[in-house]
């Protein structure tokens, strides 16, 4: 071969390699640093897109509860947290076949006495609640719940399909 041939065929060798480098060089990498204001373990990003789900810190503190009525509070929450855990997991199954379309008419009926029964236990639970409070915090309470109804109606519920 050549001298000439050698030394082009060198030269685009090169030109090839450097101008692979280059563009390897100019890609944007990706953001791995975490940033140093995340205030939420990342487990905790999930309850985030759910709204107020898990959160009722805020309504209690406008309610200035004292510590006796936090505590009934727990108490009555757990309660009925543990009472209605086998019906809200048998729900949440009966919600996974209805969204995978295998839902039978069995399980449809059974979802609906289910969510019944859930609003009654909830309703129960509101009584309880209730019961705990002075007549103070029963109406801020009430002007609480109206302020969300009123923003349901405002903005608008989440546009989501239910078993009705």
């Amino acid at each position: 071969m050549s001298q000439r041939i050698k030394s082009i065929l060198a030269a685009l060798v090169l030109g090839l390699t450097a101008g692979g480098v280059d563009a390897l060089a100019q890609q944007t990498q990706p953001n791995t640093a975490a940033p140093a204001t995340q205030t939420q373990p990342p487990q905790k990003q999930g309850l985030r897109r759910r709204g107020m789900r898990g959160r009722r810190g805020p309504a209690l503190q406008q309610l200035n509860l004292t510590d006796q009525q936090k505590e009934q509070m727990r108490s009555v929450m757990q309660t009925n947290r543990q009472n209605n855990q086998a019906q809200r997991q048998e729900m949440r199954e009966l919600n996974r076949q209805w969204r995978a379309g295998t839902l039978t008419p069995q399980g449809l009926e059974r979802a609906r006495a289910l969510r019944a029964q859930l609003i009654e236990n909830r309703k129960a639970m509101r009584g309880q609640i209730d019961g705990i409070l002075t007549t103070e915090q029963k109406t801020k309470l009430e002007e609480m719940r109206k302020m969300r109804r009123t923003n349901h109606e405002r903005f608008g519920r989440r546009n989501r399909t239910e078993i009705q």
